[in-house]
Order: C-alpha cells, then structure tokens, then sequence
C-alpha cells in the first residue's frame, strides 16, 4: 500500500501571497523603496522567490520597479479609483439583474444572509474577519450573474478592491460601520426580493465609497 502524496505548495506562491497581503492592508508603504534582499529578510526566504514575487505583482499593477534602487508599491491614485469603481458599477449590477431574471431564490437567500453574524459597532479585532465577508458578499454578487468570463474579469480586479477596502475603512473613522449598514440596506432588499432596490442600493454603496477614497487621496496629497 503506497502512502500519499504530500501536497506543497511553491514558496513564490506563498511570498507571492505574502506581499500581496502586506501590499493590501498597508504594512508595505509606497513612500518606501524596498530590495529584494530586504524584502526576504522580511519574511525569512531567500531572494529568489521574492523576485519571482515581485514581477508577478509589477504584472498585477501592484508594484512598480526602481531598477537597481528596487521595488516600491504602486500608489492608489485618483484615478486609479475611478477606473476601478467604474468597472465595479459595470460588473456587480450584473448579478442583480440575473437574480430578478432568472429566479434564483437559494443564492438570493444566501446573499441576503451575509452579514448576519455582524453588528454595528464591529469591534476592531473583527476587522479582518468583516472585511473578509464584504469580499465575498461582492463576489458572490458577480458570480450571481454565471457569466465565468465576467466572474474570472472580476477576480483580476479583486487585489486593488481590497486594497482600496483597507485604505479608506481604515483612513476614515467609522466608515467599517457605515459599510456595514449600507450592507445591511442591500441585504434587506435581497430578502425581500425587491431586486431593483438591491441594485440602486448597491450603485449608491459603490458611488460613495468612491467618492470617500477620492477625498481620502486628495487629503493626503494635501498634506504633503
């Protein structure tokens, strides 16, 4: 009887992710120029892997290379957050309207059930966990509308829309809460399949968390 395989996972995947992350929640600054070397201290890998990391992210938008000075992280932009906001105002209506075409009460329910283990206020050491459930609230949403082509379109962008989720609910106090409601008001009006509610709902959600991380940006450039 032959023992079973062990399944590994590539350490540039597992830097890959880590960087991602430390990209994503802030820890890795844009003001910051970072080497590969300094970079694998960091996280205890050899220079290799970094690298590897690094191009994937320079692909993904999320790094730009300093040549021999090295990496530094890509800066979220105004116009950045137009772009993306205005593809996530394409994308997500999508799934409402093929959940009020085609009758779909099982992910209706499911979606209307999201937040359902949240109350305002959210303690902060529910953070992590809340913006977890937001990402997959809004991905549900497109993966609603069983177009794989617009749900993998989607999944490229999901980086960048978390990255701006942990920048402005964490630059503006109480907005974690505020999402939440906002949420909530969404979620209502899934439950009640009231499905052209849900979707002005979710275009009024987008649109001012839109304009709040413009604010946020231009504050900051301000303040420089």
């Amino acid at each position: 009887m032959a023992l079973q395989r062990i399944e590994t996972v590539k350490l540039g995947t597992r830097t890959f992710e880590a960087l991602s992350s430390g990209i994503v929640t802030g820890q890795l600054s844009p003001d910051e120029v970072y080497s590969d070397r300094s970079l694998g201290e960091m996280l205890g890998v050899s220079r290799t892997p970094v690298r590897e990391a690094l191009h994937r992210l320079e692909s993904a938008g999320l790094v730009e290379s300093r040549g021999r000075n090295g990496w530094v992280v890509a800066r979220f932009t105004e116009s950045d957050v137009r772009e993306l906001f205005e593809l996530r105002r394409a994308f997500e209506p999508i799934g409402i309207d093929h959940l009020a075409a085609s009758g779909d009460r099982k992910t209706a329910r499911d979606l209307s059930r999201a937040f359902d283990s949240f109350a305002a206020p959210i303690p902060s050491g529910r953070y992590g966990q809340y913006f977890a459930r937001d990402a997959a609230f809004h991905r549900g949403i497109v993966e609603a509308s069983g177009n794989q082509r617009l749900v993998r379109m989607y999944g490229v962008l999901e980086t960048h829309i978390d990255r701006g989720r942990h920048f402005l609910s964490l630059n503006s106090a109480g907005r974690v809460d505020e999402t939440l409601h906002e949420h909530v008001v969404i979620t209502g009006a899934l439950a009640d399949r009231d499905f052209a509610r849900a979707r002005e709902a979710l275009v009024r959600h987008l649109e001012k968390g839109e304009e709040l991380m413009v604010d946020r940006i231009r504050e900051a450039a301000a303040a420089n």
